[in-house]
Formats: structure tokens, sequence, C-alpha cells
């Protein structure tokens, strides 16, 4: 499932998300360069400050994923949900079986498919070896990839 199709993500869409990222971190303990990343992602976010509540409020209600299925009906917002959750778990340098199984929990509670997950899994993998890809010690960059692979 590719979308190019842009939709808006509400408030209530970017804490949920925030929430979900927050739940991955926590399969296999929260690392500092996700809260980092967790924290950076949600402040820059704002768009008015004073609807927002505090980082730290927003992650301390646990994430209800039955709760978010209906507010995420559109492909570009399950895209974005995944997307999101995805670059969180890959920020500790590893995407582990754990959060492999959360995120495609999440994807089933999305109804989407495994190839849906799969597309989207390989998107990110690019997007971040595309980030990388200037390094050059290639020895290093091939044993990011090889981690990269789902």
């Amino acid at each position: 499932m590719t979308s190019s199709e842009t939709t808006t993500l509400e408030l209530h869409h970017l804490q949920a998300i925030v929430r979900a990222m927050h739940d991955i971190a926590l399969t296999d303990g929260v690392h500092d360069a996700e809260r980092v990343m967790l924290r950076g992602f949600y402040e820059s976010c704002q768009q008015d400050a004073a609807a927002l509540a505090s980082f730290d409020d927003l992650i301390s209600v646990p994430f209800d994923l039955a709760a978010i299925v209906d507010d995420f009906k559109q492909p570009a917002q399950k895209i974005a949900l995944l997307h999101s959750c995805l670059l969180l778990a890959y920020a500790d340098g590893s995407y582990s079986v754990d959060e492999r199984r959360k995120v495609k929990g999440f994807a089933d509670a999305l109804s989407m498919s495994e190839t849906d997950l799969q597309q989207i899994e390989e998107g990110v993998a690019d997007y971040l070896l595309q980030q990388i890809s200037r390094i050059s010690n290639t020895d290093a960059l091939q044993e990011v990839a090889k981690e990269l692979t789902p």
C-alpha cells in the first residue's frame, strides 16, 4: 500500500502516533535515542503550543490501540502511524523481533496486509540507508544495511 495522497493529521492523530511510538519503545526498554526522537517529534508538531499536552503527560497515558483504530481510516494516516513506529523501532539501532511483532499487531488492527506492512518496512529501511549513504566507510555501511533488513 503506497499512498501519494496527502492527508492532514490532527492533534489527536499526532498524540496517538506518539503514544504508539512510545509503546514500541517500551517493548525492549526505552533507550535515550528513542526518548530524544519521541520528544523531538512531538515538539516539532507544535502548531498551537497552548493546545499541546506536555510530552511527559502524553506518554504517561497508556496506548490503546483499539481506541485509535476508528481515527486512522485513511491509508495515509495508517502509513504515517506505522512509518513513525518503524523509525522509532530503528532508533536504538535494532528492529527487534518483539518490536516487529508489536508493529504487526498495529498493522493488523488497522487492516493493513502483510504485504502493505512489508512495503512500509522496506521504505523505512531504504530511507534510513539513504540518510547514511554518504558514509565513506563502506564496511560499516554494509553492516548497518544488514541490520536494517527486516
